[in-house]
């Protein structure tokens, strides 16, 4: 039995085609489709639809986004959201001791680097040969 593809015409994928696939029935839309059938670019006689490039305050998506992130921001930034005076003042407390902790890594990681490259001659150390990768071309 022959096998069928989503909507009843037989798969050219699976050996039971008939003819040499040039039919209307086993063709891609793709190759039906004629040049012209597209979407068109041109507007219509008579309207009064423009593109986005040519239109003054049109509609952005992304600087709608911005705007409305910046407005968010602002708002929690000046609103306590009812929680106590106590709370912010242990919460930036807080964000103060997470910076000096990222800082304080950032400054051990710089010297890690410094300790790398100079050995303990003074000399200029060579850093660690990676592996090497074989390509077979053949």
């Amino acid at each position: 039995m022959a096998q069928r593809g989503p909507i009843g015409v037989e798969n050219p994928s699976n050996g039971n085609s008939s003819g040499n696939g040039s039919g209307h029935a086993n063709s891609s839309p793709q190759e039906d489709a004629h040049p012209g059938d597209g979407p068109s670019t041109e507007t219509p006689p008579g309207s009064s639809r423009r593109a986005r490039s040519e239109r003054e305050n049109a509609f952005d998506v992304g600087t709608w986004l911005l705007q409305g992130l910046a407005g968010l921001s602002e708002e929690l930034r000046h609103n306590d959201l009812g929680l106590p005076e106590d709370f912010w003042t242990h919460a930036y407390a807080a964000r103060r001791e997470a910076l000096l902790a990222a800082r304080a890594l950032v400054d051990a990681a710089l010297e890690n680097c410094g300790e790398e490259k100079t050995a303990p001659g003074g000399e200029k150390k060579k850093p660690p040969q990676r592996g090497q990768v074989s390509i077979d071309f053949g």
